[in-house]
């Protein structure tokens, strides 16, 4: 009798319980429910679950296409849709959707989309989304967005974003982005950014840069490892090149900065440009003159072999009431001989207006100088000195590049803080 009531129970598992697990292995999701089914259908009920191959109406709602469905208004697939849907309004599917679809409005996948996705409007994956996903608004993805996805707005991705993504306004990466962004006005990574992003305004990595970040306004990242090309380039810590105008490093790494002004908080950083700012760069004020520049204020940033100075002066061609206008740039190397009086070498352009009160005499309206030279400056106090400066120059009209003169320049001044 034992027997018999074991075999019996046996029985009702294999054929009830199994037939229940079965569905449990992939049930449809909460919310899609039978519903009208306004269309012609070529359906085998024979498998479980049922497998509709051609479907043809105003608005369907069915089990799983494995086929071709053509619906003016919507269609509706509770499990899977492996084939071709396209719609007048949208596709939705609850759990897979692999092959072509194409939608006035939406289209709609539970899990997975992968294949050809293209809508009016918007397209969304619950998990991932692989493959040619094309959208007027935005492409969303609660996991992976990978492949080709093209929107007017926006490109989503919960996780991973990788591949050619080209949005209009921004594509966003919740983890890592790799492959090719480009976004009209940003593209944002969540953790790292390991491809290229391009974008007109901003490049945002929150975590680590290991790409390229191309912007034509700003770039930022937590590390940047790769490197960063824009007008203002910022990394908290900077192990890469960072190529604009204006670079900062806001903690102390050893990477490259290339720009007319590189800010570091790293004084062995290596940097190329203009005004190159560390924690042990001097900012100094610098007032000279001589048979060249009569008078000129200069504001120089000293590092700890190199400078850089900015300045501006006038008198340049004489020093008559008729005056004219320069502006110039130095860059320079030097040495102590003593604790107090240090040897450099610079060269130096010259930028000059001379205005039209000299073009009556002559004078072209612009020119430029060259001028290499050789400084002795003696430190009075830590925060007062004083030079003296002999070199060449040479000065050249810019329009036809014509000599307008050369001659041996000096130059004396002192220095303040």
């Amino acid at each position: 009798m034992k027997l018999k009531t074991i075999s019996a129970l046996l029985a009702g598992y294999v054929l009830f319980g199994g037939h229940t697990l079965l569905y449990a292995q992939e049930s449809a999701p909460k919310g899609l429910k039978k519903g009208a089914n306004v269309s012609v259908n070529i359906t085998d009920k024979k498998k479980t679950p049922h497998r509709t191959y051609f479907n043809l109406g105003l608005f369907s709602n069915y089990t799983c296409l494995n086929g071709a469905g053509f619906n003016v208004i919507s269609s509706l697939q509770h499990y899977n849709a492996y084939g071709v849907q396209a719609a007048g309004f949208a596709n939705i599917t609850g759990l897979k959707s692999t092959g072509l679809q194409i939608a006035g409005i939406t289209n709609v996948t539970g899990q997975r989309a992968c294949g050809a996705i293209i809508s009016g409007l918007m397209n969304v994956s619950g998990r991932s989304s692989y493959g040619l996903t094309v959208a007027g608004l935005g492409n969303v993805s609660g996991g992976d967005l990978k492949g080709m996805a093209v929107s007017g707005l926006i490109n989503l991705g919960g996780k991973d974003t990788r591949g050619l993504m080209i949005a209009g306004l921004g594509n966003i990466a919740g983890e890592v982005q790799g492959g090719l962004s480009v976004g009209g006005l940003m593209n944002v990574s969540g953790k790292s950014s390991r491809g290229v992003q391009i974008t007109s305004l901003l490049n945002v990595a929150a975590e680590t840069n290991d790409g390229w970040q191309l912007a034509g306004v700003g770039n930022v990242s937590v590390n940047n490892k790769g490197l960063q090309t824009a007008i203002m380039n910022y990394s908290v810590n900077n192990n890469g090149l960072q190529l604009g105008i204006g670079n900062v490093s806001a903690e102390n790494r050893k990477g490259f900065q290339i720009g007319i002004v590189n800010i570091s908080a790293d004084s062995c950083a290596r940097q190329i440009g203009c005004v190159n700012l560390k924690p042990q760069t001097r900012v100094q004020m610098v007032v000279s003159g001589g048979n060249a520049n009569k008078g000129s204020l200069s504001v120089r940033f000293k590092n700890k072999y190199t400078y850089t100075q900015i300045g501006a002066g006038a008198y340049y061609l004489g020093a008559d009431k008729d005056f004219s206008f320069s502006m110039s740039y130095r860059a320079g190397v030097y040495r102590s001989l003593t604790p107090n009086l240090d040897i450099s070498t610079d060269l130096g352009y010259y930028h000059i207006e001379c205005l039209d009160n000299k073009r009556s005499q002559g004078y072209a309206p612009r020119m430029y100088a060259l001028e290499p030279r050789v400084s002795l400056e003696y430190s009075i106090t830590r925060k007062f000195g004083a030079f003296v400066s002999g070199g060449y120059g040479w000065t050249r009209t810019y329009s036809g590049n014509h000599a307008f003169d050369s001659k041996g320049v000096f130059e004396i001044g002192i220095v303040l803080f």
